[in-house]
């Protein structure tokens, strides 16, 4: 029995210390900065699973001193449901970093003034994925139970 205890343990801590999302160092600054481009699969995801058509130039910058700009987001990134309608929307504002339950990720506070609804865009919305620059930005789409997400990866700094 002991040794059942004793086996079933280290095969714990072996999945814990093998998973990327659980032990991570806070990222700085300087190595968030910068412009961060839709991927492929998330655009083919984009199209094949939610509808969209042609899909411009999705682009997150995150700025020193905690500014953004966010241009082209598929919308059914701002749908609670996940829904979207093949627009995309943009906005400015401010990001801080946050720990979360696992890892890292960003709260946004998107100003008045584009086509992004004005506001807190908070909690797993934005993760922070890849222990070491150059990190992917994760979006949630939809419930963050669903599984759904598109994905930033950095194209200059």
């Amino acid at each position: 029995m002991s040794r059942t205890i004793a086996a079933m343990c280290a095969l714990t801590m072996l999945a814990i210390a093998g998973c990327d999302r659980v032990f991570v160092a806070e990222p700085r600054e300087p190595d968030l900065v910068g412009v961060y481009r839709l991927t492929s699969d998330s655009e083919g995801f984009l199209r094949e699973q939610k509808g969209y058509g042609s899909i411009p130039v999705s682009v997150v910058e995150l700025r020193p001193g905690s500014s953004i700009s966010v241009r082209n987001l598929p919308d059914c990134a701002v749908d609670g449901f996940g829904r979207g309608s093949g627009a995309f929307v943009s906005g400015n504002g401010k990001w801080r970093l946050d720990k979360a339950f696992v890892g890292y990720g960003l709260t946004l506070d998107i100003a008045a003034g584009g086509t992004m609804k004005p506001g807190i865009y908070a909690g797993p919305w934005v993760a922070i994925r890849r222990r070491s620059s150059p990190h992917v930005l994760q979006i949630s789409v939809g419930d963050p139970d669903s599984g759904e997400s598109i994905r930033y990866e950095r194209v200059s700094s």
